[in-house]
This record gives structure tokens, sequence and C-alpha cells, in this order.
């Protein structure tokens, strides 16, 4: 990671240098208002706030209670973990969130995973709407490239086939343990010896029991999902109002469907694992470009909405997660010893 890192550094610096100028992206900055991007970084703050209750919520509907504060933390350590591991849907941050739920709670995590579930698909039932308003208010108001409105249809495809695949795989538990199965089965056969698969293969049926069990739990009560979908659409929309007020910030007021369509767009590639540091600054800055936003105001407004919502995410997120990992180690050895101090008064 940190050679990728070191890389995409180097690369998004040659491109500041050799395409976009070094000096318009200074003076640029130069221009920053300072109390704007204050702000911005207020409504970011909000948006992980929001992101956090609405995880919150989806685990209270499934009988897991946690407090805000831990709520906070557990995101922001997901947050870290996305952001070092860019992989397709960012599942890695996901499933460790629903671990340390389990750790902390009791709860099965495979309960904790069906909340996992239901704060991804409200995401991308969000980001399609996105599109969509973007693409409307596009077509409407201005002339629309032909290559970005195939690369926005494509990605409506992919977000409406990422819809239907966890939709099928959420109910139907015989296709989700085939998969589970096959996995494990790939993964016993490269570590041949270090694992047993029977036993692997029971806990494996116990963890999506519970979770089958938690999306039939959510799926029961449509109206309790209300709350869970207002959070969600309040974060969404703290997060969209960051970009405006970074450009606002530089004194380049923008669109609202040029916002709209670059942040549900890069959003969408995020997700699909096309987030590496340097590569993301290059896309999200070229399709302002192609939509007519000047190159160096579009890199410079990038690079200021980046440090809030990945290089400082990236900061908390990481002590966030070594806090987690400290409480439970701490925890974990505290049970050890008070065990010990049972088994020396029974013996």
């Amino acid at each position: 990671m940190i050679l990728l890192i070191t890389a995409g550094v180097l690369a998004l610096l040659l491109y500041m240098n050799y395409i976009v100028g070094l000096g318009s992206i200074v003076s640029q900055f130069e221009k920053t208002n300072l109390f704007y991007y204050a702000a911005a970084f207020l409504t970011a703050l909000a948006s992980i706030m929001f992101f956090s209750l609405t995880w919150r919520s989806l685990l209270a509907n499934l009988s897991i209670k946690i407090n805000i504060r831990q709520a906070l933390l557990f995101v922001y350590a997901k947050l870290f973990i996305d952001s070092l591991v860019p992989e397709p849907a960012n599942i890695t941050g996901d499933l460790v969130n629903a671990y340390l739920v389990s750790k902390v709670t009791g709860e099965s995590s495979g309960r904790a995973t069906a909340a996992v579930i239901g704060h991804k698909t409200l995401g991308i039932i969000i980001t399609v709407g996105n599109l969509v308003a973007g693409l409307i208010l596009l077509v409407s108001n201005y002339y629309l490239n032909r290559g970005i409105l195939i690369v926005i249809l494509f990605v409506l495809i992919l977000l409406a086939f990422s819809l239907a695949i966890l939709y099928y795989m959420s109910t139907r538990p015989q296709a989700s343990r085939r998969v589970v199965y096959g996995l494990i089965g790939i993964l016993c056969y490269i570590l041949r010896g270090r694992w047993d698969l029977a036993k692997l293969q029971a806990r494996a049926d116990e963890l999506l029991s519970a979770f089958h069990e938690g999306i039939q739990t959510l799926t029961a009560r449509p109206k309790a999902l209300i709350k869970p979908a207002l959070f969600s659409i309040l974060s969404w929309a703290f997060d969209v109002s960051t970009i405006f007020l970074v450009f606002m910030a530089i004194g380049y007021p923008v669109s609202a469907a040029k916002v709209l369509i670059v942040y549900a767009l890069t959003g969408s590639l995020q997700s699909m694992g096309v987030s590496f540091i340097g590569v993301t600054e290059v896309i999200i800055s070229t399709l302002y470009d192609i939509l007519s936003i000047p190159l160096s105001v579009s890199l410079t407004a990038t690079l200021l909405t980046r440090f809030i919502t990945f290089w400082f995410r990236l900061l908390v997120g990481y002590g966030a997660f070594q806090y987690v990992g400290l409480k439970l180690l701490l925890n974990q050895d505290g049970n050890k010893v008070e065990q010990k101090t049972v088994d020396s008064k029974v013996t």
C-alpha cells in the first residue's frame, strides 16, 4: 500500500505540473476563503454523523444496541480500511465493522452483516436517484457530452445490477450458501492442511442463518426503515454540500447538475474499487473539465475536497481503528484474567 500511495502521489504531482500547471493551482489556492472552507469541514463531519446514525438505526431494528460514540468509532475505522484497501463494494471495511459490533455487543456478526447490506442498499438507491437527478438537470440546462452520457448509463446499469445481486443473495439462502461454500473451498485448497473444511462450513451455516434472519427482520417492517433512510439522505445531502462549499471557497460557484453528476460517478467508481490515491483526483478533475469547468479550478477544488473527505478521514479513522483495537485487546485480556481467577477459586 505504501508503494501504491507513493506512486499515486508522484503521478498526481506530474499531472499537476505538466498538464494543469503548478502556478495556476497555487494562484487558486491563494484565493481560498477560509470561512467557506471551514464550513465545508463542518458539513463533512455532519455527513459522517448521519452516516453513523443510519448504521446505528439499522442495527437497532435488529435489536442490536450501540451508542452514538461507538457508531462513530466503528464508521471511522471502516473508512480507514476502505481508504487503504480499495476493492469492489468496499466489503472489507463493512465486514470489519460487523465484526467489531459483534465483539462489543456479543451479537452474531451474521445479524450485523444484515445491517451492512441494508446500509449498502440505501446507499445504492440514493446514488441512482442522484445520477438520475443530475442527468435530468444536465439535459435540461446544458449540452450533454456523449462520453459523459455513456459513462452515466454504464454506471446506472452497474448499480442496477448490484441491487439485483444484493436482493438475490439476501433472499436466497441456498444461493448465498453455495457462494460462501465455494469461497471456503478455494481458501482451504490454497491453505491446505491449515483450516478444517467441515468446521468452517458449520460456522458459515451459523452466520448465514443469522444473516438471513436479520434480513427478514429488516424487510418485515418497512416503516422501521424510514428513519435510517432519512438519516442516509441527510448524510448524502451534507456530503454534496461539502463540494458546493469548497467551490464557493475558491470563488467559483457551480451548478447543482455538475456537482451531482461528478459526485455520483466518482462515488460509484470508488465503490467499484477505483479509488487509488492520485487516480481518483485525476478522474474527478477531468470530469469537471469535461463539464466546462476550468482544469485549474477543477483540480484545486478536487484537492481541497479530497483533503476533507479522504486525508482528514484517513487520519481520524486511523486513530479510531487503533483505539477500538486497543479497547478490544484490553477487554480480551481482562476476560482471560477474570477466567483464570475463577478457575483458581474453583480449584
